[in-house]
């Protein structure tokens, strides 16, 4: 592909672009600055890598326009290189394309309705009274038991269970392994044994997310389990009964969130945080890495610890933390030195 028919692209998704050098050259593949080749397009998007550039072989880099003076590649100058590096990704690496109907092994219910361009994948089981829309794809070894609904354009990695009644939007992505709408962890204690409740809610999962690998969303106790539009679940996630995740929320690897946690819009969870029950996240809230939710957090901000706390007091106890054995020497002396005024005005 010519550098020329890319920019195209780009521009006709309303991407604003600065070229400098030449666009009659030509672009197979993507690639790190440090890695690249003839051939390849990368990105810059980070002043601390700027140096990357001098030893960059790439026939043309991505990047803003404070870092154009310093590339001598052709430049794609742009307002925001990571998201438009995306954008050229997608393109040069296309999904790949499956063919529709069912597959022989695949074991589909009479009353299920299926829409037209749909792929069914071998040994592939779709209950009762399923609807699937039109050009969803549906890989090997999926479960969707009986009541379920998914959308239009839907990717459904194999080996994903999605249990009875649970309802997926348009254009999401479930990776392989996961599973939507298993019993969520309701007991009650009576004299010392553990009696199951049932879990009656669903699962209702909107339009444009993409949830990982080996993921559990549990369904309601009750009421059911949301997760909005656009959220982007990572693998290894652990959403339990009755949560809510709003709209266009990130969550990384090994998050958990227990029972009845409700997560605002645009929020971000980065890994093995963990949240505990019935807690309420202000919209635009920001958890770090191994973080522990275990109050309402009422504001909009960033939160480390645990338990979490705002990242500016989190930082400033860290490095106090650090310096608790020179202190309690300190105190230790002070004690020593109080101690000894204290005898000789006794004598």
């Amino acid at each position: 592909m010519h550098l020329s028919t890319l920019i195209e692209y780009l521009e006709s998704a309303g991407i604003s672009i600065d070229l400098k050098g030449s666009a009659d050259v030509e672009i197979l593949q993507v690639s790190s600055l440090l890695k690249a080749k003839k051939g390849n397009i990368s990105f810059l998007s980070d002043s601390k890598r700027i140096k990357e550039l001098d030893a960059c072989q790439a026939s043309a880099v991505i990047l803003k326009a404070q870092h154009a003076a310093s590339c001598q590649q052709t430049c794609l100058i742009v307002e925001n290189p990571y998201f438009v590096y995306a954008m050229v990704a997608q393109l040069l690496n296309p999904v790949p394309q499956y063919e529709p109907g069912a597959a022989r092994s695949a074991m589909v219910s009479a009353s299920a309705k299926i829409g037209q361009g749909v792929s069914i994948g071998e040994q592939v089981f779709i209950g009762d009274d399923v609807h699937i829309g039109d050009s969803t794809v549906i890989r090997p070894g999926c479960v969707i038991e009986a009541g379920v609904h998914i959308g239009e354009g839907c990717h459904i990695a194999p080996n994903v269970v999605i249990m009875h009644d649970c309802s997926i939007g348009n254009q999401t992505t479930i990776e392989a392994g996961t599973v939507i709408g298993g019993d969520g962890f309701g007991w009650a204690n009576h004299q010392g044994k553990w009696i199951k409740i049932p879990q009656i809610g669903k699962v209702r999962i909107g339009s444009g997310v993409s949830i990982g690998n080996n993921c559990t969303i549990d369904r309601g106790a009750i009421e059911d389990t949301i997760i909005e539009d656009g959220c982007i679940i990572d693998n290894l996630v652990q959403i339990a009964h009755n949560v809510q995740l709003g709209e266009a929320c990130a969550i990384a690897g090994q998050a958990g969130f227990a029972g009845s946690t409700q997560l605002g819009q645009h929020c971000t969870v980065a890994g093995q945080a963990g949240f505990a029950g019935h807690l309420k996240v202000a919209d635009n809230s920001h958890v770090l890495a191994k973080a522990g939710v275990t109050h309402n957090l009422t504001q909009p901000g960033i939160y480390a610890g645990f338990p979490a706390i705002e990242v500016g007091e989190w930082q400033r106890n860290s490095v106090r933390s650090r310096q608790l054995d020179k202190m309690a020497k300190q105190i230790k002396a002070l004690q020593k030195e109080l101690n000894t005024l204290q005898e000789k005005q006794t004598d």
